[in-house]
């Protein structure tokens, strides 16, 4: 009898055990299992809106690469800086030419990096008639490279403009050789 009180025992002390370690675990385990498949299933609906939204986005990256080159190719000649400098001045010189400007001084261009960019900023001096400035102003604008005009400053003396302009191009930084040495 003895032993049947022991077994008793033992069980009583199993189901309690049981009851307040094992089964709360239980439920503990099954919520967390309840909460990842939760947060898998997001995901999976996630990856599924951006598996249908591939071809729009492929197509953006199309246009945006399409677009990187367009400007690259209207950019000034990179690598160094004296190589764009040259470049925009030699523009500069050729626009107003072809315009019938004067161009009495080219400033020392500026040149600012900007990401994988060079700006160059020149101003230049020049003379000549309306007709003739508002022609180089043009051809710098729609020119084919990449040059803009973001500062004016004229005067009339009679028939001719006198004055300056402040122009900018952009030019790619040149891709940097590894050498394989970590300095």
């Amino acid at each position: 009898m003895n032993n049947r009180r022991l077994i008793k025992l033992f069980l009583l002390v199993l189901i309690i055990f049981l009851s307040f370690r094992v089964v709360p675990m239980a439920a503990e385990w099954k919520a967390s299992l309840g909460t990842d498949i939760e947060r898998l299933v997001d995901r999976r609906d996630q990856l599924e809106r951006l598996l249908e939204s591939r071809e729009e986005w492929r197509g953006r990256l199309e246009k945006l690469t399409g677009s990187e080159t367009t400007v690259t190719a209207r950019s000034l000649p990179g690598g160094r800086p004296e190589v764009a400098s040259a470049r925009l001045q030699s523009l500069l010189r050729d626009y107003a030419d072809e315009a019938g400007v004067e161009v009495s001084s080219l400033s020392l261009p500026e040149v600012e990096v900007f990401g994988s960019w060079r700006l160059l900023q020149q101003v230049l001096t020049l003379q000549g008639t309306e007709a003739a400035v508002l022609d180089f102003l043009d051809r710098l604008e729609s020119g084919r490279k990449l040059i803009r005009v973001v500062g004016f400053n004229m005067r009339k003396d009679r028939t001719t403009l006198l004055g300056s302009a402040t122009v900018v191009g952009f030019a790619p930084l040149a891709a940097q050789p590894k050498d394989g040495t970590d300095e």
